[in-house]
C-alpha cells in the first residue's frame, strides 16, 4: 500500500478530525492545507502539520500531493471535486456529495475523464462493523430482512448559524444527517428504492430542522428513518427479518458492537476488529484502492443512488435548494 501525501481544503471542524484522524493512522501524510483564509490555513497547520496556503489552487499545486480531502460546505463539493480531478489528484470528497444528483453526475463525469480515484466521505460504511451487519443480512442471518428503522439527530440549537442553516445551500437535517439513515437503508437493500417520502418542519430560513422519511425498495423491504439538527435523537439502526433482527446502537460511529437477535437462541454479540479512527480509516481505504479508482465499500454508483434518493426525498417535502431543476 502506498503512502499518500494529503492536502485538505477548508480547515472547519470536519477537517480537523480527518487531519487528527490521519495522524493517527500509518497510509499519509499531511502536506498541505487550502483555505480562503491564509491564518486559518496557518493556525490548521501549526496543529496538525503541512503548508497552509491562502488559496485551494496553491494547496493543489504543493508538490507531491496525491489525494485531496474536501471539507468545504455542500454547496462546493462539485466545484472542488472537479479542480482536484483536473489538478489529477484522488478526491476523498465530505458528504453528502453535492446538491444534486444532476451536480453528482456532472462532476464524476469530470472524475472518470481524468481518471483519478473518488470516494465520498461516509467514514461508517468502510468500517469493519458496517460491512458485518451487511454481509450477515446477505447471509441471510434473520431471514428475509422486511424493515429498517434508523435515526440521527443532534441538538444544535436554535441560535445556531453557519451554512446548515441555509435552505438554499443544502443546509438541513436530511442532507447534514439524515443521508445516514438514507445511506445505509440503500445498503441494507442491496438496490435503489421505488418510493421515496418526507415530511418535515422547514423553517424561515428554508431548511429542514427536523424531519421524518420512508423507503420502499423493490424487494418489499421498508425503512423508516428520523432526522433532526435541533433534538437529539437516539442514533441507532435496527434490521428486522422474518427469522430475527439486528440492533446496531452506533451505527454512524460503530463505537459499540452489534447485537443479533434470532428466533430461539441468546442474543449474540456482533464484533469487529475496527479502525483506531474512522476518519483516519478512510484514508487507509484509499490507499488500499488507489489504483481501482474507487473503492468497493463506497462506489461511485452508490454515490449517485444516495443523491438521487435524497433527490427524490426533498422533492416529496418541496425542499428546494440552488439549481435545482425541479
Amino acid at each position: 500500500m502506498t503512502k499518500l501525501n494529503w492536502a485538505i481544503l477548508g480547515p472547519g471542524s470536519i477537517s480537523r478530525k480527518f487531519a487528527a484522524g490521519l495522524r493517527a493512522c500509518d497510509s499519509g501524510n499531511l502536506v498541505a492545507v487550502g483555505s480562503r483564509d491564509a491564518e486559518r490555513a496557518a493556525t490548521f497547520c501549526n496543529e496538525f502539520g503541512g503548508t497552509g496556503y491562502g488559496s485551494y489552487a496553491e494547496a493543489l499545486a504543493h508538490p507531491g500531493v496525491d489525494a485531496v480531502y474536501i471539507g468545504l460546505p455542500h454547496h462546493v463539493h462539485a466545484e472542488a471535486t472537479v479542480w482536484c480531478a483536473q489538478a489529477g489528484k484522488a478526491v476523498l470528497c465530505e458528504k453528502p456529495f453535492t446538491l444534486n444528483a444532476e451536480e453528482a453526475r456532472g462532476a464524476l463525469a469530470e472524475v472518470e475523464r481524468c481518471g483519478v480515484f473518488f470516494m465520498e466521505a461516509w467514514m461508517y460504511r468502510s468500517h469493519p462493523l458496517t460491512l458485518r451487519v451487511a454481509e450477515l443480512v446477505r447471509e441471510g442471518a434473520i431471514g428475509t430482512p422486511r424493515m429498517v428503522e434508523a435515526s440521527f439527530g443532534f441538538q444544535a440549537g436554535r441560535e445556531w448559524t453557519n451554512f446548515r442553516t441555509v435552505g438554499e445551500l443544502g443546509g438541513g437535517a436530511l442532507m447534514d444527517v439524515g443521508s445516514y439513515p438514507v445511506s445505509f437503508s440503500r445498503l441494507i437493500a442491496g438496490c435503489e428504492p421505488e418510493r421515496a417520502e418526507y415530511v418535515c418542519e422547514i423553517t424561515a430560513a428554508g431548511y429542514d430542522a427536523v424531519g421524518a422519511g420512508l423507503l420502499e425498495f423493490p424487494s418489499g423491504l421498508r425503512a423508516s428513518f428520523q432526522t433532526a439538527i435541533h433534538l437529539d435523537l437516539r442514533n441507532q439502526a435496527v434490521v428486522c427479518g422474518d427469522e430475527g433482527r439486528i440492533e446496531v446502537p452506533s451505527p454512524w460511529f460503530c463505537g459499540e458492537p452489534a447485537v443479533l437477535h434470532r428466533r430461539g437462541r441468546e442474543p449474540e454479540p456482533v464484533r469487529v476488529e475496527g479502525p483506531a479512527d474512522l476518519w483516519g480509516h478512510q484514508a487507509t481505504v484509499v490507499a488500499q484502492y488507489l489504483d481501482q479508482r474507487e473503492s468497493p465499500t463506497m462506489s461511485k454508483a452508490d454515490t449517485l443512488g444516495n443523491m438521487a434518493t435524497l433527490d427524490a426525498l426533498r422533492r416529496s417535502a418541496g425542499l428546494r435548494f440552488r439549481g435545482d431543476a425541479w
